[in-house]
């Protein structure tokens, strides 16, 4: 069992630490062997991912398993910007960082997709 659920710590350190999953597709790479999920059930996966530092929005997992879920490890450079995002870990008390800190991103994206639109004129 260990060997498959290593495989969703795969497919995140894949993706640079973020990944959009169906609620199936966890539970088969979870435990195969349940018919169905179940609220009990979700919330064991949900503790097995925070047991391995992952989150996951929704919070807390849905039970039907075509439902999408985004798994991603909150010390990634993109679990920082979530946690900015979302005012958690080191901005929950400092929404001017956050604020900061996503403004450095979105001119940083903005000045590279101001470059990209120049190149094509």
């Amino acid at each position: 069992m260990p060997q498959r659920r290593d495989t969703i710590l795969s497919e995140l350190e894949e993706h640079l630490w973020v990944a959009s999953v169906s609620m199936g597709w966890l539970r088969e790479h979870y435990e195969p062997e349940w018919g169905r999920l179940s609220t009990a059930r979700a919330a064991e996966i949900s503790n097995w991912l925070l047991k391995h530092e992952i989150r996951h929005l929704p919070s807390p997992l849905p039970s039907r398993e075509t439902e999408k879920v985004m798994l991603y490890k909150p010390t990634s450079l993109i679990g920082v910007y979530i946690a900015a995002a979302r005012l958690e870990g080191p901005f929950e008390r400092h929404p001017e960082s956050a604020a900061y800190f996503l403004g450095s991103l979105a001119e940083r994206l903005d000045s590279e997709g101001a470059g990209s639109e120049r190149e094509h004129d």
